[in-house]
């Protein structure tokens, strides 16, 4: 992209950018302020060049600039929430002292606080609303597998297979 590139720094300039080009995502500013800290956190930032929605290497001086979605964005950012709480999880597991502990609950905690607003965004994301679409799809042909196999384990086989395709068949597809 060899335009001028805007950074977003600020949850509202993203919020701006999200309504000005209909790209009704609903989100709110303390959604987007989560979501600019984690890719800031992840030595990214988002924003525009050209009149398109990028994604900007930080950690380079002349950084990667490739052009990039609002989903995408709140999926990669839910991927990295949920190997930040895998990792506080083992932490407080294995705390140094009980001060060590408490810092490593708070960030626990934290992260989850994130998981509950990220969990929201993602469902209003495409990839999330192919991950509702074919819950309802499995959910609506198991009795019916049942009726037919008369066999549970058969059927619960069968809604495992549907969900692992999903996962194995679509690049962004994720399973929290």
């Amino acid at each position: 992209m060899d335009g001028e590139v805007q950074l977003f720094t600020e949850p509202n300039e993203l919020l701006d950018w999200l309504d000005e080009n209909d790209l009704l995502m609903g989100l709110d500013a303390k959604e987007a302020e989560v979501l600019l800290n984690y890719m800031e956190g992840h030595g990214y930032c988002l924003g525009v060049s050209e009149s398109k929605f990028i994604r900007v290497d930080i950690c380079e001086e002349n950084g990667e600039v490739m052009e990039y979605s609002i989903d995408d964005a709140i999926d990669i950012t839910c991927e990295w929430n949920y190997e930040l709480i895998q990792e506080a999880k083992e932490g407080r597991e294995s705390p140094n002292n009980f001060l060590d502990f408490c810092q490593k609950q708070n960030r626990y905690d934290s992260l989850r606080e994130d998981e509950k607003l990220l969990d929201k965004m993602f469902d209003r994301t495409c990839y999330g609303k192919e991950v509702n679409a074919l819950a309802i799809k499995l959910a609506n042909e198991s009795p019916q597998r049942m009726k037919a196999s008369q066999d549970v384990k058969q059927a619960a086989m069968a809604v495992t297979e549907g969900i692992g395709s999903y996962s194995i068949n679509t690049e962004k597809g994720r399973s929290r």
